[in-house]
Formats: C-alpha cells, structure tokens, sequence
C-alpha cells in the first residue's frame, strides 16, 4: 500500500505483541496485493526511513458502524485487524526475529508482496539450506530452512492418522540426503547416516538404495544387551521373589563373562561381550535343584569325575546331577526349588523361533556370533555393510514380537550412542559422523508412563535427547498422540513439524511445547490440510504453515480403499504363505 493509499486504512494501537489497524476502505487496501488478505496473512508495517515490521493476522473482526463513525471514509464497510509482530526487515531488506525496530507511529501498511516473502523465507547462504515444503498461502515461494540448525537439533513431527506424516518425514529425509551436483556428477556417495526405526514396515520404498533390516536378516546378539535390556526381558518384576530371581541371573552372567574372557579385567554385569545364556540357563537350573551335605555344605554331585579339569566357580555350567535329599545326610540347597517360573520363562524365550535374531543369532557360516563380530554388527546398524554402504538403515519393527520391541529399540539406539561417543575421542580433524536416528510411532516405546517395561528404552532414548549433540547424534521424534510420549524427549527438541491434530489434549500439549506463541498460526492445528504443516524453530525465520512437496518415491503407508475395494470381484487370499509367515515354519 503506497502513502497516497493511507486513507484507506488508520493504525490504532502498536504494542509488543499486538498491532491493531483499522481498514477504512477494504477494496483500496487490498487493490494492490497479488494474494488474498486471510487470517494468517503476513503484513509488512514500515516507517519513512525504511524499517518495517513483519506481522500475522491473527483475527479480524467488522468494525462498529455506530453514528459516531458514520463521517468516515468506507465506513459501512470498515473492519479490524488485530496482528502479531514476528520480526522486522531492516533497512537493507533483510529479516530479522524479535525486536520493534520501528519508529511510532508506523506510516505505511501493506500486504507483505512476494519479494518480501521471499527475503523472509529464502536467505542467501545457499549451502546451509534445504526445503521440504512451499508456503501454503503462496505455493511460488519454497520455504527454505537452515540443515545444520534442523537436523543438529533435534525434530519432532506430530501429526493425526491421515495427516500426511509419513510422507513428510520421507520428504524431509529425502531432501535433506540429497547429493550436490558434484556429487551427483562423480556419483559419489554423501556422508548422511540415518537410522529409521520403521513400526509399521512401510519406510522402504522410500528409500530404495538403503539398507533393510528386519525380523528375517537382524542379528542383535543378547549378550549385547545391558542389565537394565536384560532384566527386563527376562526378570518378571511383579513376581514375589523377583529380587533373587535377577540377583541369580546378573551372578551367572557375570561370572559367564568372565569364564569366556579371561585376559578382559574389569568384567561386569553391563560389559558388551559375549556370554553363554544356555549356560546361564544352567547354571540356574543347577543352583534350584541343587543339594548339599548336611554337614559341610558342600554340593552333593553324583559323579564330580565329569567335572575333572573344569575351574570349581565354572561347575554349575556343566550338566550337573545333584544326589537326592536324604535325612541327616543330604539338604536342599539354599535355592532349592526358588525358580521354578523363572526357568519356565527362560526356557520358554530360548526355544522361541520368534526371537531367534536376539537369542540364537548366528554368521552366515552358521556359527554363533561373539565378542569380534560387534565390528560387523555396527556396520550393519550403520550403513556399512561390506555388500554395500548406505545413507539410510530402515529397521523394519513390524515384525518384531511386541513384548521385546522396546528392548530392540533400546539396544540399537544405545549402539549407536556408545559409538558416537567413542568414536569422538578418536577422530581426527575434520572427520564428523553425524547421524539422525527416527523413532516412528514413539508412544508406543517411549510413553509418558509406563513403569518398568520401558524403562530401558526411555533411559535410552532420553540420554540420546539431553547428550546426543555433543557426540554428533540428533533425534526425530515422529508421533499420531504426542501427549502420551515422554516428555523428557520432547521438551528436548528445537525444531516441529506439527500436522493436523483433533484430539484436545494432542492439541493442548503441543502448544505447550512449541517455542513460539503465535495464535495466529498456531490455532490452525485442526484445521490443517493433508501434507501441511505448521513449520517452527531453530531453523526458520518464521512460524509458518507450509504445503509438503510431493514425493517421488512415497512410502508404503496409503488408507486401504475400502469400499473401492469391496466393489472389486473377490479374492483368494494365500493362506499358507501368511500362515507360514506368522508361523515362521
């Protein structure tokens, strides 16, 4: 709007969160602008020595047409503008956040134009920068975001089922492993490692040259697993005698540890090295079926020749037979009968094919995999594979049995941890490997609450969040009920992609969370379009609800048609093979 057109507006008040403007005349005040005047409309607000602030429509309402008004111009037709200042362009055009640089009263008000859009959304320094979105409200102006500042901070991405999330944690993933032209040209492979954990299987169209790991080709050895993973795999804590229960088995790992590596000092119950569960499992056995003399308390073995050469703290390994009670002369041994349902649940989870990648992994060659395959089994993680380097691991957890998917979560995200702390105290100049890890559907492995069962994958995952970027591991939190997902995590992330959401309390703790308090942009959380998103933090210059771009390769993640479906001739499902593959025979 040029001087010459400022009767067709007056401004009323100016304050730090508010600008209030009277419209006098709305077909002269929207007569110059290419874009429709709209709540969430950007307004530029300049003085005359060429400062201007940037401000959202935040509501609009008519204005009174009492007799006291009826003089003025347009009267009849005249209405409110209430907008929220977000940052300013300074008298070289270029857009700041924060601050009222502006001299009052303001003399000009306008719609913000293209150009002015463009130097708020498109800075110079091309090379920090990356775009997964165009402005909704003007889709000719692509919303650039600055890399470092998005994926060296933590994300979160929250979104009601059906709301595009998918898609749009594909497209951001996609943009931002884009190679340069250069290395498009030389067909060279970018430093980019992302690990996606996938709950629902449907991540690896997405990604075609990435590495797939699931339930058929994962191999995540048990004796990885720390005490915490351990225990809460295996130890029931609601059971009466659950405190012996995990004191028995941390003594027998232990000391299992220690029979396999004896030139290792330091051996302890969280030490990632391989041990023997079955011997474990022995070893328990042996001490609830134990007996000992009355006397000496000494075991009371059949035949102690079966144990010639075997070190005397290593016997309860070995298949042991124990001599029957016998009054004055053989007891019970100080276990006798305690783990009954302990060793049932034991033995039940070693026997069950369904855990075989946890339990009973093995190399190629067949053979069981120990402490010198932890090299390998990190590469596989981290998309270095020997049969090929990948940006991307898509561990696929659809197939993963529930009672142990917080577990797998917590070791690969623990993995991953320890790697890039270690690998920091190591690395020479200018060698940096940072990695994003994806957590899908986190209310399922991290909630608010949830007591002991996820307890190792919160710790986890919560370390991840409060220490991460200081080793070079960053986190995108993705969730359909943000509010049930801890809030340690949460409270931790920088930047959000917030998708449509209905549900109240999704609604509520959302905005408690986000950094800004922008009602005009914010209020449009249940509102939203498929594939938009309202964009905010670190990264951008502005709250802003941006329009997803379209992908080429989308992930498997499409609402069966349904009644499009029922209307199709019928079809003969194949039985055997889904019953094979829920069999796994």
């Amino acid at each position: 709007m040029n001087a010459q057109d400022a009767s067709a507006y007056r401004i009323v008040s100016v304050s730090p969160n508010q600008i209030e403007i009277e419209v006098l005349d709305p077909v002269s005040f929207k007569s110059k602008a290419d874009i429709p005047l709209t709540i969430g409309s950007y307004l530029k607000i300049s003085d005359d020595d060429g400062m201007a602030i940037i401000a959202i429509v935040k509501s609009f309402k008519l204005k009174d047409t009492s007799a006291s008004v009826l003089d003025e111009p347009g009267s009849g037709m005249s209405f409110m503008l209430q907008a929220q200042p977000v940052g300013f362009l300074d008298d070289k055009g270029d857009f700041r956040r924060g601050g009222q640089q502006i001299a009052i009263p303001p003399t000009n008000v306008e719609l913000a134009a293209e150009q002015t859009l463009k130097a708020i959304y498109q800075p110079e320094d091309a090379k920090k920068l990356f775009s997964f979105g165009v402005l909704a409200q003007d889709r000719n102006i692509a919303v650039t975001l600055d890399g470092d500042k998005f994926f060296g901070k933590h994300i979160a991405v929250v979104g009601a089922t059906g709301s595009g999330k998918s898609c749009t944690v594909a497209k951001i993933l996609q943009e931002g492993i884009a190679p340069s032209s250069d290395q498009t040209s030389r067909a060279a492979l970018n430093n980019a490692h992302i690990i996606i954990f996938d709950i629902h299987g449907e991540y690896e169209p997405a990604f075609p040259a990435a590495t797939n790991l699931s339930i058929d080709n994962l191999s995540l050895p048990y004796w990885l697993l720390n005490s915490e993973e351990l225990e809460e795999m295996f130890i029931e804590s609601g059971e009466s005698n659950s405190y012996n229960q995990a004191s028995m088995f941390k003594r027998a790992v232990t000391l299992n540890k220690q029979k396999y590596h004896p030139n290792i000092s330091g051996v302890n119950y969280d030490s990632p090295i391989y041990f023997s569960l079955t011997e474990v499992v022995r070893y328990i056995k042996n001490q609830n079926f134990a007996t000992k003399d009355a006397k000496t308390a000494e075991l009371k073995i059949k035949s102690v020749e079966v144990l010639a050469g075997i070190h005397r703290d290593y016997w309860l390994f070995e298949e042991i037979e124990f001599e029957e009670k016998a009054t004055g002369k053989v007891n019970d041994g100080p276990y006798y009968g305690e783990f009954h349902r302990f060793l049932s649940r034991l033995e039940t989870k070693v026997a069950d094919d369904r855990l075989g990648f946890l339990l009973t992994p093995r190399q190629i060659e067949g053979r069981d995999l120990k402490t010198e395959d932890l090299e390998d089994i990190l590469r596989g993680v981290l998309g270095y594979r020997s049969d090929g380097k990948a940006n991307v691991t898509v561990v696929d957890l659809s197939g993963i049995p529930f009672e142990v998917l917080s577990v797998v979560v917590s070791l690969i995200s623990r993995l991953t941890f320890d790697f890039a702390l270690h690998f920091k105290r190591i690395k020479g100049i200018g060698e940096e490997l940072p990695i994003l890890l994806v957590y899908e559907e986190a209310h399922r492995y991290v909630p608010n609450q949830g007591g002991a069962r996820f307890s190792s994958v919160r710790r986890s995952i919560e370390r991840i969040a409060k220490e991460g970027r200081k080793y070079g591991l960053s986190l995108m939190v993705v969730s359909q009920r943000p509010s049930e997902v801890s809030e340690t995590i949460f409270s931790q992330c920088n930047n959000y992609v917030a998708m449509r959401l209905t549900n109240p309390a999704d609604q509520a703790y959302v905005r408690k969370l986000l950094p800004d308090d922008l009602c005009g942009v914010t209020d449009a959380l249940s509102t939203l379009e498929q594939r938009e998103c309202i964009l905010l933090g670190d990264a951008c210059n502005l709250p802003t609800i941006v329009r997803v771009g379209e992908l080429v390769n989308k992930p498997d993640s499409e609402d069966i048609q349904f009644h499009t479906e029922w209307k199709k001739d019928w079809f003969e499902a194949t039985f055997a093979a889904v019953v094979k593959k829920m069999s796994k025979v």
